[in-house]
């Protein structure tokens, strides 16, 4: 049988992580200080694809807790084996844990079907405490492709505008704050960052959008672009 994009991509990081790493920047995501001007110290943060844990990294290192996820169990292995805790945790799961003062999420929708994400919004939401917040990137664009930088095997991604992902992000009962691109100067490919809320939702608690049923979690930490202005990837 075929695996689905989704598989596929997932099965590239499993074989590839090694790769990756060494081929990804080690400075943390942007992302990470619009966490960190967002919660409090001490704050409980689930990380959906942490990847090769850079940015788990950066954020641990200002006093926050992070709860290490990836999809890959070969990335999972890795923090293991450098002393961290982490677990391997598939976003087609019905539950992420929590709950979470945050959930983040660098780098890592863009692999999941447009027509999924609400659904995956949706179980990150439930896993995140009511005021909680949401901090995520996802490439900027139309349709979707696959690409082969950085890894051997080709990964599929879904491109997103901000009109979309708004609606997304509501669907699965989140309030948006700031849906905005954030392109760094240099980079391959155009961005966005997500930062939404947890505030009271007329989504019943444990409904969530339809999912597709072949959806897999495949991001990572800081993927596919520069982590600073000047220091672009060659390829996303």
């Amino acid at each position: 049988m075929e695996q689905s994009p989704q598989d596929a991509t997932l099965a590239a990081y499993e074989r590839g992580a090694l790769q990756y790493a060494a081929r990804t920047s080690t400075a943390p995501a942007p992302e990470v200080d619009t966490l960190l001007a967002r919660v409090a110290r001490g704050a409980r943060v689930l990380e959906l694809g942490s990847g090769p844990g850079r940015d788990a990294a950066a954020l641990e290192a200002a006093g926050l807790t992070v709860d290490r996820t990836d999809g890959a169990a070969a990335f999972v292995d890795a923090l293991r084996a450098a002393g961290h805790q982490a677990r391997v945790l598939d976003v087609r799961a019905e539950d992420f844990g929590g709950p979470y003062d945050a959930v983040f999420a660098n780098a890592v929708l863009l692999h999941v079907p447009r027509e999924d994400l609400a659904a995956v919004l949706a179980t990150a939401r439930r896993a995140c405490r009511p005021g909680g917040v949401l901090v995520a990137s996802v490439k900027k664009g139309e349709g979707e492709a696959w690409t082969r930088a950085k890894l051997d095997d080709p990964r599929h991604f879904t491109y997103w505008d901000e009109t979309g992902l708004t609606s997304a992000l509501r669907a699965a009962g989140w309030t948006p704050e700031q849906v905005t691109e954030s392109t760094l100067p240099g980079a391959v490919e155009r961005w966005i960052t997500v930062i939404a809320r947890n505030e009271a939702s007329t989504l019943p608690t444990g409904a969530a959008p339809p999912r597709s049923g072949d959806l897999a979690e495949t991001g990572r930490n800081g993927a596919d672009r520069p982590a600073f202005a000047g220091s672009p990837d060659l390829e996303a």
